[in-house]
């Protein structure tokens, strides 16, 4: 051994293993932050248009459940629990740097882009949102699209179909 540390090769773990009862934040809201290993999701997010590309194909083959990637909150389908996965948009303008520190903000956390049932949710990298509540889009300005992955709860595993129809069934008063 040599005691040079061996670079990690790039792996897949089941996307809703973070799933724990403190996620539910609100009645009918959960929020898991960082649902994916920091790694695999830069990958996924630098070929986030190249869903056939070796990243995205592993990630299908080890989570086996139906998603579609949207490249606007906008398209999300309301019509059903809404279950969404942010790839937020490096926002890298001038404008944008200068707006957040007149106004104190940090750049990567401080803008509300979703209410859900009147609670502001923060369109964070890397996070998941599930509700059953009406969600309602506000206005950014400083991306052209935020891009999002939806996916389809009827599809995934029975166990976190389960967990999360009890969280979503819970009253925080």
């Amino acid at each position: 051994m040599t005691g040079k540390k061996k670079l990690s090769t790039y792996s897949v773990h089941k996307l809703f293993e973070k799933l724990e009862d403190k996620n539910l934040i609100h009645t009918g809201i959960i929020i898991i932050p960082e649902v994916f290993d920091r790694e695999s999701y830069n990958r996924l997010y630098e070929f986030q248009n190249e869903l056939d590309s070796k990243y995205w194909k592993q990630f299908k083959t080890k989570n086996n459940f139906s998603f579609k990637f949207l490249s606007n909150l906008e398209d999300i389908d309301t019509d059903q629990v809404v279950c969404v996965w942010f790839f937020r948009e490096r926002p890298d303008t001038a404008e944008y740097r200068k707006y957040c520190r007149e106004k104190k903000l940090d750049p990567y956390k401080d803008f509300i882009d979703i209410k859900a049932n009147g609670h502001n949710i923060r369109y964070q990298t890397n996070t998941m949102l599930i509700t059953n509540k009406k969600i309602e889009l506000c206005e950014n300005k400083f991306v052209i699209r935020r891009p999002c992955v939806q996916i389809d709860l009827h599809t995934i595993d029975i166990k976190y179909r389960k967990k999360i129809k009890k969280l979503l069934g819970r009253d925080l008063g």
